[in-house]
């Protein structure tokens, strides 16, 4: 299952993912989280992973004990997402134009949702969103638990 966290830049969309990960993981959930990066660069020329990466692999992955990379040559959400077919749930940060659940986060700023298209599940705002289900940003447990009734409903209420 995939739940993208789309707004605009600065809205709390990062915040609200490292302060969902830890609620989900305490409630026994496997998760994954993809963010999207413009202009982001990881590799270091001259070091054995550039290398590779140069080499024309369409997927490189490099690890260490650690810490695992997954470099990929233009690949789509749907592609990226396969890596990850056996966790309970992906969170996505951004990809706001692929067609995936979203939940949008409002600011005060940009309290717009027209930019925002797919399948809304539920907002994040300040204030109410007539026509959606709203959560407050100060209120996480309950956006979670809504977040894990989608993931029952979906694997099944023993889950």
């Amino acid at each position: 299952m995939i739940i993208s966290i789309v707004g605009h830049s600065g809205s709390g969309k990062t915040t609200l993912i490292t302060r969902l990960v830890p609620i989900l993981k305490q409630r026994g959930f496997k998760i994954a989280v993809i963010k999207h990066a413009r202009d982001f660069e990881i590799d270091k020329e001259g070091k054995d992973s550039h290398r590779i990466w140069q080499s024309g692999a369409d997927v490189a992955i490099v690890s260490n004990d650690k810490t695992a990379m997954i470099l990929g040559r233009g690949m789509k959400l749907e592609e990226i997402c396969r890596f990850f077919e056996d966790y309970d749930v992906v969170l996505t940060e951004g990809f706001s134009s692929e067609p995936t659940n979203k939940i949008v986060v409002l600011d005060e700023a940009n309290p717009r949702l027209e930019k925002f298209s797919g399948n809304i599940i539920a907002v994040v705002s300040d204030s109410d969103v007539p026509g959606f289900k709203t959560f407050r940003k100060h209120d996480i447990e309950r956006l979670a638990e809504f977040i894990v009734g989608i993931i029952r409903g979906i694997k099944g209420k023993n889950f």
